[in-house]
């Protein structure tokens, strides 16, 4: 391993740590764990990654936004994960958009129908209702939905729509975990070994477990957590929910290759270990990224069904010296 490019902060799970007092009986984690919440342990991450991470990137979409976007920086690198949270504006961007796309495809027909058929009685319905009609709210709704529909293509991208403040980042070389609040300012930056993985189990109305997947800092007592369930869609299986702390395990641990995704691919080679891994077993540099769009969807499903049945995670860790 490079010694000068990891800092002394970063997460090996090959070393022990010193295991300080918790704080009082007041903090997130003994919180969740009364409310039935199960608590993850460090493991020896294993090859395996979760499908549900990212999952709306594809091999052609990387490629294009690198054509038509080559200064866009991946949230998910070789060094840092990056969470953040759109805007207001860009949800109700987004909102109208589902509304223009409902109203275009569903609304103008039958609008159409019914004007077409009164027409037959009264022709005055065009000039009045129809045309009007079309001009303002149909070719607007029609104009919102085109342009959202070019900006998840990688084109035609208002950039006062499209900013965004930061959740939570991890850090592969540094070790460190960073909190931000709403405003953008860090709540709190600790190393991961500080934080306990907490499975978060909660009833809906309708009497269904929903499931979320959180960090909870150790020492602080914060009742703020980092919610890792974001990297993901929501109410995946809970077998899901370990193979994405297994995945964070092996990115943060610097003893260990990046875990083999798609996000990550195009950035293995900056990684000192990943890319001595990668030298050593003759991994295809593009092997993500070469995959058509079918390729990719039937790989995933591959690696799904290879799961089943299999371990989310290695063998639990005691990577912690005792309690002082």
């Amino acid at each position: 391993m490079n010694v000068n490019y990891y800092q002394d902060t970063a997460f090996n799970s090959k070393k022990r740590y010193h295991l300080s007092p918790e704080s009082g009986d007041n903090n997130l984690l003994k919180k969740s764990l009364k409310l039935g919440s199960q608590k993850l342990p460090f493991s020896n991450p294993i090859n395996e990654i979760s499908t549900r991470v990212d999952i709306e990137n594809k091999p052609s979409l990387m490629e294009k936004l690198r054509e038509t976007k080559p200064k866009l920086e991946p949230f998910w690198d070789h060094e840092k994960l990056i969470v953040e949270r759109s805007s207001k504006w860009f949800r109700l961007y987004y909102f109208l958009s589902a509304l223009g796309k409902g109203l275009i495809a569903i609304a103008l027909p039958l609008f159409t129908l019914v004007c077409l058929l009164l027409g037959v009685l009264n022709e005055e319905v065009f000039t009045l209702v129809f045309f009007p009609a079309l001009q303002w709210i149909f070719l607007p709704a029609a104009l919102l939905w085109l342009q959202v529909m070019l900006m998840d293509r990688g084109y035609w991208t208002p950039t006062w729509i499209m900013t965004s403040k930061k959740v939570f980042t991890l850090n592969r070389k540094t070790g460190m975990v960073t909190l931000y609040k709403g405003n953008g300012k860090v709540r709190y930056s600790h190393p991961i070994v500080e934080f306990d993985c907490v499975l978060v189990s909660m009833p809906s109305h309708q009497g269904l477990m929903n499931y979320n997947l959180m960090l909870a800092h150790r020492y602080s007592g914060s009742m703020h957590g980092i919610p890792l369930s974001t990297l993901a869609t929501p109410n995946e299986s809970v077998s899901e929910y370990y193979r994405i702390w297994n995945m964070i395990l092996c990115y943060m641990d610097v003893s260990q290759p990046l875990p083999d995704c798609l996000i990550l691919e195009e950035s293995r080679h900056l990684d000192p270990v990943t890319a001595e891994y990668d030298r050593k077993t003759g991994r295809n540099p593009r092997y993500w990224r070469d995959m058509s769009e079918e390729e990719y969807k039937a790989t995933l499903e591959a690696i799904r069904n290879k799961q089943q049945g299999k371990p989310e995670t290695g063998p639990e860790l005691n990577i912690f010296s005792q309690v002082s």
